[in-house]
């Protein structure tokens, strides 16, 4: 008995679990360490068998291991449980075959069982962070967030995951990951009836295990529109300012409060949240320069080049056409010879304005050389292709600019033609080319389509 007792004294001073099970697999002791993790004592589950504890679900997944330690084999591994409160554990187990020295017979096995759920998750999150940032340019920043959020849900076992645009009073989501009711992107919220207005209040993380048992949590008015007990926010800052929130929530209370080591490390996915925004922001705005002309702020010749291709890909409807039209300014080296180039560039802007104004927002205006602009009008019946150019050779002649006590005018010609089914931009490029030539030979401040 003194042996019994002092073998119980020293496995429950063990930082880990432990138990004996014997040859019918049912257990015969546990310590303190097990009894508090599992939510059970010794008295409860003493002579009961490992499948009657956990269920035949996940006694199936262990059961040939038991048949295996039972045989003298000494197993070491890891693995990773669910328990009915839904968290989801990451365990290193071992067991150990209990063999009489003398004979060699088995009787039972020790099993111990070190809880890594943090640890094996703070690898996890450290591993899929450096992952998203340092992979950013062979994926959408779309599926990179996508993916933090995933991971952020399954390390702290939420349902929900939002990254959310903060602009005024309006909580926009951007992005988000859930198991439960889908919301979509883009929707829209008043900022003060979410959990996040306290984020923002806060400027750092708000985190809270149990709504209903947080006085201050109780009456906002989340708690009564949406289903979520736990929650967790952190400020998205980028370029120094206030971007939006990132949050996680479940349905239901944690069951333990939010670790310093989980806060960390959802501070970690956060800020590769900010990276992935930050240099999408930079790319977003590469990619706008390099399709844009400096002075008028027109679309450039690449983005006519690659507009064309996109809009070749689509079919007209009914007998519209794909219009490509070259607008030329008349006598533009006499403005920059007579004014100067200041008077030319304002010139420029002007007409850039006026194109603008007239085409339509599925249409394409670009400036693609000095003086010389392209319209590619899409999907366009033809006498409504007609009517918008000769609106534009009419506005231009009719536009004045005034500069110190001087007005100039000018005018400008047109060359058109309807793209082919299977015609390339040079060569519907050359057909509005030779058109525009044309009208510059019979006079200028004209239209002329190629087919005509």
């Amino acid at each position: 008995m003194k042996l019994d007792h002092s073998f119980e004294k020293f496995a429950n001073s063990l930082p880990f679990l432990f138990a004996f099970v014997d040859n019918d697999r049912c257990y015969r002791f546990v310590n303190s360490s097990f009894e508090a993790f599992f939510g059970v004592s010794l008295q409860d589950i003493k002579g009961k068998s490992i499948g009657e504890i956990v269920g035949p679900q996940s006694y199936a997944k262990v059961s040939k291991l038991h048949q295996r330690v039972l045989k003298g084999e000494e197993l070491h591994f890891e693995d990773e449980i669910r328990l009915r409160d839904g968290r989801r554990l990451q365990l290193d187990v071992r067991y150990i075959p209990n063999r009489d020295e003398h004979t060699g017979e088995v009787h039972g096995f020790f099993t111990l069982i070190n809880d890594i759920t943090k640890y094996a998750g703070a690898a996890e999150v450290l591993r899929a962070v450096h992952d998203v940032v340092h992979r950013q340019s062979q994926t959408l920043s779309l599926d990179r967030i996508d993916k933090l959020l995933r991971l952020g849900c399954h390390y702290l076992n939420a349902q929900t995951g939002i990254a959310s645009r903060i602009i005024k009073d309006d909580y926009i989501v951007e992005y988000i990951h859930t198991s439960g009711e889908p919301i979509a992107p883009g929707t829209c919220f008043n900022v003060n009836t979410t959990y996040c207005s306290t984020v923002l209040e806060a400027e750092a993380v708000v985190a809270i295990e149990s709504i209903t048992d947080n006085d201050d949590f109780q009456s906002h008015p989340c708690a009564k529109e949406l289903e979520a007990e736990s929650y967790i926010g952190f400020p998205i800052r980028v370029n120094g300012q206030t971007w939006g929130t990132l949050s996680f929530s479940n349905p239901t209370p944690r069951i333990t409060p939010f670790s310093e080591l989980e806060i960390e490390l959802v501070s970690l996915v956060c800020s590769a949240i900010e990276t992935v925004l930050l240099n999408s922001s930079k790319t977003k705005r590469l990619e706008q320069l390099a399709y844009s002309d400096f002075l008028t702020g027109l679309t450039n010749r690449l983005y006519l080049t690659e507009r064309f291709e996109d809009i070749k890909a689509r079919t007209n409807t009914t007998s519209n056409i794909t219009c490509l039209a070259l607008v030329d300014l008349d006598h533009f080296k006499k403005v920059n010879d007579t004014y100067g180039h200041d008077v030319g560039d304002l010139v420029l802007q002007r007409v850039a304005r006026e194109l603008s104004g007239i085409v339509r927002s599925t249409d394409c205006c670009s400036r693609v050389g000095g003086e010389e602009f392209a319209l590619l009008l899409p999907d366009i019946p033809r006498n409504k292709s007609e009517q918008l150019l000769a609106t534009v050779r009419t506005v231009i002649d009719r536009m004045r600019i005034t500069f110190d006590d001087s007005e100039l005018s000018l005018t400008v010609s047109i060359g058109a033609t309807a793209v082919g089914e299977d015609e390339s931009l040079s060569a519907a490029y050359k057909q509005a080319d030779l058109a525009l030539y044309q009208s510059k030979k019979n006079g200028r401040n004209q239209v002329t389509w190629a087919d005509s």
